[in-house]
């Protein structure tokens, strides 16, 4: 969260209790106080909310789902809303949404939003209001610390719409477990520059209770109703329409680990940031064919999966290898997307860069490469809207949400999650880097199938490495240890690439003329040629890799 709770005031202990309640702990909704300008209501500044992209019909779906029967659904009401920033876009790029809201007659509504980052925040977003009674973005409003903030990101730039919303809600309350909810179900248009943009969603916002019931409730929409989970808020999506932009490819966000932390703190950060990396993901792949969508789709589970097997050295729990083998399983499903792009990518950039004649030969195969890689990407984002994939996102929420490790260790290995995390660290990297040492004893003469479970404890290794880091120094023995692990690792993988190749390949059916197949065995020599290269210098980065000392010793 890029505006620190420090500078809320009244908001600093209403964003504590929506932690709290992302920990677990129960809380009741504070009772609303009489407002006024300057005065921030305090109906849960914090909301806790889970979203769903739907349709219309998804939206009669959840109206006839079991969890309404009984609640009082009320009537439909329009929410018009303005979104304000200054040319420069200042408040976006500090992490904010500034949002002037009118409903009906009521006195319009001046809210702050900012996302929480950390780990276990994927539903948590900083909220504070205040009544706007002259209906303008006027930031004098909040109260003085938040104010006094705004003034210092804002300075003397004027404020200025740069997106509305027009949506129609329906509401009703909903209980689940021991917590109360608020159901919305919005169906409206997104306008910017004269352009507009569908937005149909739920919403389901805790009010009082138990987060667990939230992931609850979530949990069983998805299944019912046959819903997806959405992480982008309307904001999100109207700053891009305003600029005409398209959703991004996110990699990875630098885990924030302070070097005195616990074991625990670490697992917990690992996890979460590994499920914030595969979420933020989703809108680029649904929006675009942009090839790093998938990858780092692929990268954040990769991640996720490497971490719980790290982790099982440790602690052993069924939850945890129950969404290892999830992980794995989505990940596999996005595989042939990834494959197009990889081979196309390297055909284009290796054989066929700066080779006009012998592109132009090639189009058979490339033409049907592509034909793959549009079946490929329809079939990867049907995994992503896949409610399943939802499911798989709830739990792994949840089990952050329980610390289920804590049941994992036996009585006596308590003490293992309070342990400082460097030292837990050290002994892992160090039993990792022996397993690495173990398996490549006899590289550079190797079979694939050695080569391969060399390059897998690498993979383990070097991710060890990345999230551990920050409990060390980040030095230059640090980033040199990195750049041997992940050099060694690529060479590693040439012969995997190359069998990989082929298998795709002959995954294509290709007609059996000559310019395909000779474009075709061309790439593949091309591959060849790259593994007999990566060969030539295995010996001397093996030679560099033994000798790297513990940046963790």
């Amino acid at each position: 969260m890029r505006l620190p709770i420090q500078f809320m005031d009244r908001a600093t202990a209403t964003q504590q209790e929506g932690t709290r309640q992302m920990s677990g702990e129960t809380v009741g909704q504070a009772a609303p106080s009489p407002a006024s300008p300057g005065d921030p209501p305090a109906d849960q500044p914090t909301e806790i909310e889970i979203k769903f992209q739907a349709d219309r019909a998804a939206l009669e779906r959840v109206l006839a789902a079991r969890h309404l029967q009984g609640a009082a659904i009320a009537p439909e009401r329009e929410l018009l809303s303005t979104y304000f920033d200054t040319p420069g876009r200042e408040l976006q790029r500090a992490g904010l949404t500034l949002r002037l809201r009118r409903k009906g007659r009521a006195t319009p509504v001046l809210s702050v939003k900012w996302t929480n980052t950390g780990a276990g925040d994927l539903f948590i977003r900083g909220e504070v209001e205040t009544r706007a009674p002259e209906g303008e973005p006027d930031i004098a409003l909040f109260a003085p610390a938040l104010r006094d903030r705004l003034k210092q990101i804002v300075g003397d730039r004027p404020l200025a719409p740069v997106f509305k919303t027009h949506v129609q809600r329906r509401t009703a309350v909903v209980r689940h477990g021991r917590s109360a909810f608020e159901l919305a179900l919005d169906d409206g248009v997104i306008l910017a520059n004269d352009q507009s943009r569908p937005v149909t969603e739920v919403e389901v916002e805790l009010k009082s209770g138990h987060a667990q019931d939230l992931l609850g409730l979530g949990r069983a929409l998805a299944l019912d109703c046959g819903l997806s989970l959405a992480f982008e808020p309307k904001a999100g999506r109207g700053y891009r329409l305003a600029d005409q932009a398209v959703a991004r490819p996110h990699k990875a966000r630098p885990l924030d680990i302070a070097p005195q932390a616990s074991f625990e703190d670490v697992i917990a950060a690992v996890i979460g940031n590994c499920l914030s990396h595969f979420t933020a993901n989703w809108a680029a792949l649904r929006e675009t064919d942009a090839p790093e969508s998938v990858h780092q789709l692929r990268v954040a589970l990769r991640r996720l999966r490497s971490a719980l097997r790290i982790l099982r050295k440790r602690i052993s729990l069924p939850e945890l290898e129950d969404i290892r083998a999830r992980a794995r399983d989505i990940a596999s499903a996005l595989g042939p997307a990834r494959a197009c792009d990889v081979f196309r990518h390297n055909a284009l950039a290796g054989p066929f860069h700066d080779q006009p004649g012998r592109l132009a030969a090639a189009a058979p195969l490339l033409d049907a490469v592509e034909v793959a890689r549009r079946d490929a990407y329809a079939a990867a984002r049907r995994v992503i809207d896949d409610p399943a994939t939802s499911l798989f996102v709830l739990d792994v929420q949840s089990v952050l949400l329980q610390r289920a490790w804590r049941t994992a260790p036996a009585p006596e290995d308590l003490g293992l999650l309070t342990a400082p995390a460097r030292d837990v660290a050290a002994k892992l990297l160090d039993g990792l880097r022996k397993r690495v040492l173990k398996r490549g004893k006899h590289l550079p003469g190797m079979p694939d199938g050695e080569r391969h479970d060399l390059r897998i404890a690498l993979k383990n290794l070097r991710y060890a490495a990345e999230f551990f880091g920050p409990l060390f120094a980040r030095d230059k023995a640090q980033r040199s240890f990195l750049r041997l692990v992940s050099d060694l690792q690529e060479d590693l993988g040439a012969h995997n690439d190359a069998a990989t190749a082929e298998a795709f390949i002959q995954s294509l059916n290709l007609a059996a003329d000559a310019p395909a197949q000779f474009a075709a065995g061309y790439v593949l020599g091309f591959y060849r040629h790259a593994m007999l290269a990566a060969d030539t210098h295995l010996a001397r980065k093996w030679k560099d890799f033994r000798r790297a000392g513990a940046f963790w010793a």
